[in-house]
């Protein structure tokens, strides 16, 4: 697991104001994953989870309080660094209202905070999309319509031995647009679990009609260098360097990830979607070099 993510809940927000957010980083990519993957999207990372997955790629201990309004513009403005960085003028479809992208709510847990439904509310008219991804322990009451919801179950750790899955409330089921899981080859004892999905997860695909994407586990040999390189400085990180350095893990950076295990677990996802039916699902903004 990068970084420390120590487990909170609802209450840790209890205090926030009406119109904030806690915020651990936000940046312009592609979606690499689940019904958007492939697609323009902007990333909001909302900091803190109820959970601490042994494997969890992400950082989202840290973050800084944003109001609503504040998001939105520096949203048109870090879509505009991106290109200026290269050289290139912001085109038409990246600005504006309606920009053809997709706003990708994402954690941490984004669900803890009880403020962002009315966030979304707000967003939709900026963006052509918009997705929040949860691992549907908490309920998001007044989630918009429009607003795909992208769930992920998770399973129960203790010491870092996973235990079993923990289903989704029933609430964040009856809502979710699909279900995503990540797969560890059963060679893993350590992971286990993670080797098939749960009977109930199979059962809300057939009666729901809705489809489930399948993740291969990826296994880091260590922490990303660029990374490592400020965390040994001993400092906190900006909201500017946890959104360019943090989020920017390559799978061509040499020893970085276990490519024998990596390997094994991507085959193994590869058979299980062909058996079941399901979407095999790649990190693809992994291979592309982006956040």
């Amino acid at each position: 697991m990068f970084g420390f993510n120590d487990k909170v809940g609802k209450a840790f927000f209890n205090k926030a104001k009406h119109d904030e957010l806690l915020v651990t980083s936000r940046f312009f990519t592609l979606q690499g994953e689940g019904p958007y993957r492939g697609h323009p999207a902007y990333f909001i990372r909302l900091a803190k989870c109820n959970l601490a997955c042994s494997f969890c790629d992400t950082y989202f201990d840290s973050g800084e309080w944003r109001n609503f309004t504040s998001l939105l513009k520096e949203a048109e403005q870090v879509i505009d660094d991106f290109f200026k960085n290269r050289s290139l003028s912001t085109p038409p479809w990246a600005q504006g209202l309606a920009k053809k992208m997709v706003l990708v709510i994402t954690g941490g847990e984004p669900s803890l905070q009880q403020n962002l439904s009315a966030f979304l509310e707000m967003a939709q008219a900026y963006f052509q999309s918009t997705q929040i991804e949860s691992n549907g322990i908490a309920v998001l009451a007044d989630l918009p319509k429009s607003t795909t919801l992208v769930v992920s179950p998770k399973c129960l750790e203790k010491e870092g031995n996973v235990i079993r899955y923990l289903k989704p409330n029933p609430k964040m089921l009856a809502r979710a647009d699909c279900l995503k899981f990540v797969i560890s080859a059963p060679e893993d004892n350590q992971y286990a679990p993670y080797s098939d999905i749960p009977l109930w997860a199979h059962e809300w695909a057939k009666q729901m009609n809705k489809q489930i994407f399948i993740s291969p586990m990826n296994i880091y040999q260590k922490e990303p260098q660029r990374v490592k390189v400020i965390r040994d400085e001993g400092r906190d990180l900006t909201m500017t360097e946890r959104s360019e350095i943090n989020e920017v893990i390559s799978f061509w950076e040499p020893g970085l990830l276990d490519l024998k295990k990596n390997q094994r677990n991507h085959e193994y996802a590869a058979e299980y979607c062909m058996k079941y039916g399901f979407i095999l699902n790649l990190q693809i903004h992994l291979y592309a070099g982006l956040p």
